[in-house]
């Protein structure tokens, strides 16, 4: 049991002797003690994949070359039966007044359909500057040009673009364009 007991005489305060301030450790040791570990849990983490085994994380593919593009768009095309002509001069109209000369990739004439793959070389040509307005004219009435570019990267960049044009081919169909 604590006890109160009172001073007699109080001439100067004793406290225990010893160190009151712990000193943090250095930063450079710390860094060097637990920064190393922390590395490599890191690069363990990351280098499994989602079964759980070891390796090298997954590296993004490059882009595909604008003819390799060309030869993936018109496969997905031939296999839906519709047949294109390669580097079509094509005659945009926007109204009696307006129009632009364009040079797709592939046209159908009859039934007017067509796309257009954007890369480097492509920007700033008339296809690039128009991109917008074939986009509004494929959601109407047409012609149906189906741009796409070179700017997205995808571990699988065929199986992305054959996707892309069969989705666009699936509704062209559905609206009974095709």
């Amino acid at each position: 049991m604590l006890q109160i007991q009172k001073t007699k005489n109080y001439d100067l305060a004793k406290y225990p002797e010893g160190l009151y301030f712990r000193k943090p450790p250095s930063f450079p040791g710390n860094l060097l003690k637990r920064g190393a570990m922390t590395l490599a849990m890191i690069a363990l983490i990351e280098s499994c994949d989602s079964a759980g085994t070891v390796g090298p994380p997954p590296v993004m593919a490059d882009m595909v070359t604008e003819n390799e593009a060309r030869q993936i768009i018109n496969r997905v095309f031939e296999s839906n039966n519709v047949h294109l002509q390669e580097d079509i001069r094509f005659i945009l109209r926007l109204s009696q007044n307006d129009s632009t000369e364009l040079n797709l990739d592939g046209f159908n004439d009859t039934l007017q359909v067509g796309y257009e793959y954007l890369s480097s070389a492509d920007w700033g040509s008339p296809v690039h500057l128009a991109w917008r307005t074939l986009d509004s004219l494929t959601q109407e009435a047409g012609p149906y040009i189906k741009v796409m570019d070179e700017k997205t990267k995808y571990p699988n960049y065929q199986l992305f673009m054959e996707g892309v044009v069969q989705e666009f081919i699936d509704t062209l169909k559905a609206r009974g364009v095709i």
